[in-house]
């Protein structure tokens, strides 16, 4: 039987998501299909495009998500589905692998996204207390993760800087 906890949530969650959270743990790994369908496109040309998407704990302690450049691989810690906010999460690093396109090496996109003030404000105070690294990159993933459009503007950019991998590359 579900957790009174879980319940209201599972009703919001995709089938697959709805039932590993029943199932058991909030760490463990996640189907792909777990994900919104209207990100499920975006998956796939992630993949196509030679990334893996992992729907699992990342291997950094105490992040949501995770995006490793090198291994072109996209965490998305399974509790995000039960925080609410796997979809925030996975557009969140996406938008890092595209900014990782065409050479592995993370940069701002240089979009210039609507934003409220205080989601400004918020941001810039995550950034200034959290992140070490690039801020430009970070700012410009917040933004993006809470934007309508996210899913068509990331997969235009994929099909423009994210070469398809070649028959001798991964």
């Amino acid at each position: 039987m579900l957790e009174p906890m879980i319940l209201p949530l599972a009703a919001s969650l995709p089938l697959a998501a709805a039932i590993a959270l029943a199932a058991g743990s909030p760490l463990a790994p996640l189907p792909l299909g777990a994900l919104p369908a209207d990100l499920l496109p975006l998956v796939r040309e992630l993949q196509r495009h030679g990334f893996e998407v992992k729907l699992a704990v990342p291997p950094v302690r105490g992040v949501y998500g995770l995006y490793q450049a090198r291994e072109r691989r996209i965490w998305v810690a399974p509790i995000t589905f039960e925080l609410g906010i796997a979809r925030q999460t996975f557009l969140h690093e996406a938008t890092h692998a595209v900014q990782s396109c065409p050479n592995g090496v993370v940069a701002a996109l240089g979009w210039q996204l609507p934003m409220a003030p205080v989601v400004r404000q918020q941001i810039g105070g995550i950034l200034t207390t959290s992140y070490l690294g690039n801020k430009a990159t970070e700012q410009e993933a917040f933004v993006l993760q809470g934007q309508p459009d996210a899913v068509p503007r990331l997969l235009a950019a994929l099909g423009k800087r994210c070469p398809l991998p070649g028959p001798l590359s991964r």
